[in-house]
């Protein structure tokens, strides 16, 4: 939101009420070992929200009961930020 000197940041998640949630795909990738594909940042477009998709691992954190994401370089990311995310399947497109 931006309005005058006003600056803020609402999120809004992209993810309808009734399909999985990031938790459970982050469960399920650590499972079965599997990535997750995921869209970082600014809403992406309604013709392809898959193009700025990209593979991400899921660590468990067990002295802390919680689950982080990596990318492929080792980069940590944000679960605030992820825009969408699903299972990576390989032969998918990327």
């Amino acid at each position: 939101l931006h309005w005058g000197f006003m600056e803020t940041a609402f999120a809004a998640p992209w993810v309808h009420h009734d399909e999985t949630k990031l938790y459970d795909l982050m469960k399920q990738a650590l499972e079965t070992g599997s990535m997750l594909e995921v869209v970082v940042g600014g809403a992406p477009g309604w013709s392809d929200p898959w193009a700025r998709a990209f593979r991400v691992r899921v660590e468990h954190i067990p002295a802390e009961y919680r689950m982080e994401l990596y990318d492929e370089l080792g980069f940590y990311i944000e679960r605030a930020d992820v825009q969408l995310a699903r299972l990576f399947r390989t032969g998918a497109r990327r």
